[in-house]
Order: structure tokens, then sequence, then C-alpha cells
């Protein structure tokens, strides 16, 4: 039930004097990136790591004739996600309990699958295993778009050590997400090699074509 409540609040400082609009300016600019990535509006996506369904249900608001599929490794996440979409009496979302790396469906079922803030949570071996699944699940010419946090932004290079080691003890992967080369991740996994955009002073938007 929290975890709403601290995207809000993480995300309120992402851009200058925009506060409680952050979390929704962040996620606007990953669909804007996507939508001009896009040659037609996806019909079947799925989101990879969907936890309470916050980047699902935005999603949906931009491609509601799309069919969304959101997957999570933890039933608790997928309880609140499912809860919210009863609340909000939208389109269903076909919520499925499974691991990114093997999720057990169909292959070339879907026009875009997504990552939002999923990378960097995880070991670089888990990661490159569900690019590979991503590959497998898309169809052909179908793209993968992941949102996460960019190594390369100055605020991170500026950032002070000691900082970055208070921020590995709630993120235990970081410094594994920001020495991995997600470009040659995803080349190796199948797909054309990616545009990488910066959409915040923090975040990037990484975008490939399954070949």
């Amino acid at each position: 039930m929290e975890v709403e409540v601290a995207a809000y609040s993480v995300h309120a400082k992402i851009f200058a004097e925009t506060g409680k609009t952050g979390d929704a300016q962040l996620r606007q600019s990953y669909h804007d990136l996507i939508s001009k990535a896009l040659p037609t509006p996806p019909q079947d996506i799925l989101d990879i790591g969907c936890s309470v369904g916050m980047s699902t249900f935005a999603m949906q608001e931009v491609y509601p004739a799309a069919q969304l599929t959101g997957l999570d490794l933890s039933p608790y996440f997928l309880t609140i996600a499912n809860y919210r979409a009863e609340q909000k009496q939208t389109k269903s979302v076909n919520w499925i309990h499974a691991a990114g790396e093997n999720t057990g469906l169909p292959a070339h079922s879907y026009d875009l699958v997504s990552l939002f803030l999923i990378c960097h949570e995880l070991p670089q071996a888990a990661t490159r295993e569900i690019f590979q699944e991503a590959k497998r699940l898309l169809k052909p010419g179908g793209q993968i778009a992941i949102m996460d946090m960019n190594p390369e932004s100055e605020i991170y290079a500026q950032m002070a050590p000691y900082i970055l080691t208070l921020l590995k003890s709630t993120e235990p992967y970081l410094d594994r997400y920001f020495t991995l080369d997600i470009a040659q991740s995803l080349i190796d996994a199948g797909f054309e090699t990616p545009v990488i955009t910066a959409n915040t002073p923090r975040h990037r938007t990484v975008i490939a074509r399954a070949t």
C-alpha cells in the first residue's frame, strides 16, 4: 500500500518545482519517447515488473485500446494492482504472477514489452535473461522499452561516494546496474542497436526493435 506514496515522494524531486506532478511527468516523458518510436500503436503490451500497477495503468491511459498484461514476482504487489484496477473500473488488465526471466507466456504475443524502473533492482544476469525472454515474447518487429536511472547523468557523476554507498543499502544491485552495458546486452539478446535518450536529469529511456 506504500508503493504509490513512495513513488510520488521520490519523483517529486526529479524536475525543478514540479512537486506532486513529478511522477506523472516522469511517466509522460517515457511514453512520449515510446510513441515516437513505434510505427503504430501497440495492441498487446506486457509490463514486466509491474509492481502495484502504476506503470501498467499509466500505459493503459496512453493506449486505451490495447490489451495490457502486468507481470510481477510479488503476489502482494499484484494483489494491490488488482485492487486498484477494481477501484478504477477501467478495462481489465491481465495480471500474471511469474518471474520476468521465465514468464511462461506464449512466444511472439506482444507488440511492446516495457520495463519501468526495474533493471536497477536486478543482478546483471537476471537483466540479460529478461531481455532474452522479451525477445522471445515479442512479435517480429516488436519493441522493448526500458526506463531507468541514467548512469551517465551528471547528478550521479557528481554525487559523493558515501551517498552512493548509502543508496546501496536499499538498492543492493545499483553498482552492477551502473556497470551494465545495456546496449550490448540487448544486441546479444537479439535486438537491433537501441536508441538511448535522457528523458529526465536522472533517467534514460532505452528502446530497441526485435530483429
